[in-house]
């Protein structure tokens, strides 16, 4: 990985945490109209997309102070934060499924989902390549000059593992929507599971 010479991760920062939200909603009985299930499933949600920033501006933090000077681990300190973050939005889009399934969840807009779903594949390649990077090692599967841990992409314009590659502009799109619907579920609305699964088909 070369020392990039701009940042061309978004900046997010406009983001703001929301569990401070939810803690306040639960001290008032929040969760009332949601069953067990989706209750747990939504903080676990919200947690993660407060995780999943958190950890973006992190990397993105990493960046900026090896472009100006600051930063002495770079390599180090990107590569953890940018990993962390992007296992914690591959969790999320598995917990979308199940607050999906589940018949009391918290209400968000199914054009929402579907925009967010559109980034699923190259994120959860990227997770799983990250997850499982000894065995592809193993099996001889990494080509060479492929890289075998996180790194910028060619243009800085990304990160690349292997032979699959997420642009920083489909990550925060991602970030930014999974915040939206972490926004809508703090209204503790339930949804109409058969419209919800109509929608679907």
């Amino acid at each position: 990985m070369g020392i990039p010479s701009e940042c061309k991760m978004p900046d997010l920062l406009g983001l703001v945490p929301l569990i401070g939200r939810l803690i306040v909603q639960l001290l008032v009985g929040g969760d009332v109209r949601l069953s067990r299930k989706a209750s747990l499933y939504r903080k676990n949600f919200i947690r993660l997309v407060d995780k999943a920033l958190r950890e973006y501006h992190a990397a993105r933090e990493a960046l900026l102070g090896e472009i100006q000077g600051t930063q002495r681990s770079f390599l180090i300190e990107f590569t953890n934060h940018i990993e962390t973050c992007i296992n914690a939005v591959s969790r999320l889009f598995k917990l979308l499924e199940r607050i999906k399934s589940e018949k009391e969840s918290p209400a968000f807009p199914r054009e929402l989902r579907r925009l967010v779903e559109t980034k699923n594949e190259p994120i959860t390649n990227v997770r799983n390549v990250v997850e499982h990077i000894d065995e592809h090692i193993q099996k001889d599967e990494i080509a060479p000059g492929k890289s075998i841990m996180l790194a910028l992409s060619k243009n800085d314009d990304g990160v690349v593992i292997s032979n699959f590659e997420i642009k920083f502009k489909e990550l925060a799109m991602v970030l930014e929507k999974m915040h939206e619907i972490a926004r809508h579920i703090l209204t503790v609305k339930k949804i109409e599971v058969t419209n919800c699964l109509a929608s679907d088909t």
